[in-house]
């Protein structure tokens, strides 16, 4: 291995952050082959020893490299993975870390492009040490205000993207189009949480998601929302039966199960809280009003 890479060190946690914050805002899109890529948030991510990130989805692309530790990907299959383990999920693909063999630090990078290309999940994810000198540079340059550095900042975040999409063939071949801005950090755990209306997650989950601290995560979205993440959450999942009951003949069990909740008891109870009527009643309802 370059000697350069044994000796790498990270900057501590607020400092990383920091340098991570003030990268997504210089660098809000990029272009490669022709296309423009919105890039939503890089942040660094520190998973404990022991901790498990339950399985979940996002409306967009989610870049993983592994700067220190191990982990295991269980995912399609389990695979150890040390630094330089490189990961690219697309939209809507499920996936999960499981019990560190040590604690490990991740650089996430969430970004969006159209058209879609599709990411397919190989048999072993590549593992590239050499990635992370260009990663190491992108942080440094974060860090230092020097002359041109916001051209450097967008360059080297165009190569550490242009290398992740390697694993989804990349480039494309159609034409691109126009890609909307990203959108506010609340609206993208709104999108979060109707992504995974299945899964079971919890606080902790989303605020990993996020970012910040579960603390931090409950405070601002009240301020923006007026109501606490989780009824939030809550009133997603039945608004959602609602549809499905109204909707499709699906019974309640499967219904029930669709929206994260998995005792047909339990779903029918907090459904006639929330709305006041039984799923039955309301399902006869509604259909008779059409």
């Amino acid at each position: 291995m370059d000697r350069r890479l044994k000796n790498l060190e990270w900057p501590p946690m607020p400092e990383l952050r920091r340098r991570c914050r003030l990268l997504t805002r210089t660098v809000p899109a990029i272009t490669l082959g022709g296309q423009r890529l919105v890039i939503h948030d890089v942040a660094p991510n520190f998973i404990q020893l022991g901790h498990r990130v339950r399985e979940h989805v996002h409306s967009f692309y989610e870049g993983h490299i592994l700067l220190t530790g191990s982990a295991k990907y269980l995912t399609g299959g389990e695979q150890l993975m040390g630094p330089g383990g490189t990961l690219l999920h697309g939209p809507h693909t499920p996936h999960t870390w499981q019990e560190p063999e040590t604690p490990c630090l991740r650089l996430l990078v969430w970004f969006s492009m159209e058209p879609a290309v599709a990411v397919p999940r190989p048999t072993q994810w590549p593992v590239w040490p050499d990635l992370l000198w260009d990663v190491a540079l992108l942080l440094d340059d974060a860090g230092r205000a020097h002359p041109g550095w916001q051209d450097r900042l967008r360059a080297r975040l165009t190569t550490v993207v242009s290398r992740l999409l390697t694993i989804a063939n990349w480039p494309p071949t159609i034409a691109p189009t126009h890609v909307l801005p990203p959108p506010h950090p609340v609206a993208g755990i709104d999108q979060f949480l109707r992504d995974n209306l299945a899964r079971p997650l919890i606080l902790s989950d989303i605020a990993d998601h996020a970012g910040v601290s579960q603390r931090s995560l409950c405070r601002q979205f009240l301020q923006m929302k007026g109501v606490t993440v989780m009824e939030y959450f809550f009133t997603l999942r039945m608004d959602r039966a609602a549809v499905l009951l109204s909707e499709t003949d699906l019974p309640l069990s499967e219904i029930a199960e669709q929206v994260g909740v998995l005792d047909t008891s339990y779903f029918c109870k907090r459904f006639r809280s929330h709305f006041h009527l039984t799923p039955g009643v309301y399902r006869q309802q509604s259909r008779s009003q059409l």
